[in-house]
């Protein structure tokens, strides 16, 4: 005992506005010759061990370029076992894209996935300072929301 109709009728379609994402650049990204260098509370005990987490970015779309801002989770271990791990606040060079990427209307987004942030040789130690050297890859979308008209029917059931 059901209702039974042609959903699918040319009477029941009309227009519908629905908001996507056009991606108007898309960059394999590889950031080599990157260097940060936290301050430890005591001289530590040689060899020391590093790592390096992301844990956010903020990025600044200007024309063509793009520039992104790290927040860096840095954790030092020396040879006595002392851990010491600090958030630090990382510029890295602006990515180019070969499009001004203002010239489309609407609210810009920013993606990055496959983030690999690559530790080079061994932490350099002098005093209380240790610098690490890394390579940042990663692959980078830039996208702008757009409104897309699609004429169709809209299935009730």
């Amino acid at each position: 005992m059901g209702f039974l109709s042609n959903q699918l009728s040319p009477q029941n379609f009309q227009d519908h506005l629905l908001k996507t994402l056009k991606v108007i650049c898309q960059e394999q990204v590889q950031q080599p010759d990157n260097q940060v260098t936290v301050t430890l509370e005591a001289t530590p005990t040689t060899p020391v061990t590093a790592t390096i987490t992301p844990l956010s970015f903020e990025a600044i779309v200007d024309q063509d370029k793009v520039f992104n801002t790290w927040l860096l989770e840095v954790t030092v271990t020396d040879a006595t076992g002392a851990v010491e791990t600090f958030e630090v606040t990382y510029q890295e060079d602006a990515v180019v894209c070969p499009f001004d990427l203002n010239q489309w209307p609407g609210q810009t987004i920013v993606q990055k996935h496959d983030v690999e942030f690559r530790i080079i040789g061994d932490p350099i130690v002098d005093g209380d300072d240790v610098t690490i050297n890394f390579v940042i890859n990663y692959c980078l979308v830039v996208a702008k929301e757009v409104l897309v008209r699609v004429n169709g029917a809209i299935l009730f059931c």
